[in-house]
């Protein structure tokens, strides 16, 4: 049987980094991910122009 945890990750670059480092955040914490959901991407603009990518995740997995 899996958890779920809920984590933000956010990134310069785009989504998908954010995402990645939502994961890899969960990882360091000690969770063997499984699978992970896209909740919601988001993002902070500053002078018209993105500069933070953010992304709500649900995590899967087992704690090590």
């Amino acid at each position: 049987m899996f958890e779920i945890i809920e984590l933000i990750g956010t990134s310069k670059e785009g989504y998908s980094q954010a995402v990645q480092n939502a994961v890899n955040d969960a990882a360091a914490q000690g969770w063997d991910v499984h699978f992970v959901e896209v909740i919601q991407q988001r993002g902070s603009v500053r002078n018209g122009a993105i500069c933070e990518y953010q992304a709500v995740v649900k995590v899967a997995g087992r704690k090590k």
